[in-house]
């Protein structure tokens, strides 16, 4: 068996322009670099769950399954759109929400639709679900969230989800940008007041 490319990142320290390297070598056929990001991408599982959870969509196993194919078809065709400004997972992470989100709105749309009499066809249904106009509400504040984080310079937005939906301490976030911890922290809470101020300033609310 030969050894892996010394030049190939692995999770523990791929920073952007590496995985930029690796993602390369993957496409150009490289079966190391093929195989590193297979074993890299393996954060979609992890990633799609964990926001299920953090975003409150509260969908059941199944739902989650199916979106983990959809990011992984979504993901592998845009490879070559991937210009390394950030990891390789921080990059995957976007499809991750987005896959999410778009199943979520779509079973509440289903469930909007049909309404109680056809509850019981409804797919994938779970007693922890909210019925339809409760789902609505939610995801109406799930989308206003979601813009706010979106109107952030691109750093803060990486640092808001990478410690806030992907759970990754400071102190990982700061050895991945290669920079102080508390420069990290405050650039981290600058970011959230700026969206409470926002929300309550359009909204009334934070």
């Amino acid at each position: 068996m030969n050894p892996r490319p010394r030049s190939l990142p692995t999770a523990d320290r791929g920073t952007g322009p590496q995985d930029l390297l690796l993602v390369r070598s993957a496409l150009t056929g490289d079966r190391a670099g093929l195989d590193e990001v297979m074993r890299r991408l393996a954060c979609v599982v992890r990633f799609v769950f964990r926001l299920n959870k953090s975003l409150g969509y509260g969908m059941p196993t199944e739902a989650l399954e199916d979106v983990t194919q959809q990011v992984y078809l979504a993901v592998w065709p845009r490879l070559p759109d991937f210009a390394g400004t950030s990891a390789l997972e921080t990059w995957v992470f976007g499809f991750c929400r987005n896959c999410l989100r778009a199943e979520f709105r779509r079973r509440a749309a289903w469930r909007s639709a049909h309404g109680d009499a056809e509850r019981d066809e409804a797919p994938d249904p779970t007693p922890a679900e909210l019925p339809p106009g409760d789902q609505a509400i939610r995801s109406e504040g799930l989308d206003i969230l979601h813009q706010e984080i979106e109107q952030l310079d691109a750093f803060d937005r990486e640092v808001v989800e990478l410690r806030h939906l992907q759970d990754w301490s400071f102190e990982q976030i700061a050895r991945q940008k290669n920079m102080p911890t508390s420069t990290v922290k405050d650039r981290c809470y600058r970011a959230l007041d700026r969206i409470r101020t926002r929300m309550t300033r359009r909204y009334g609310h934070a």
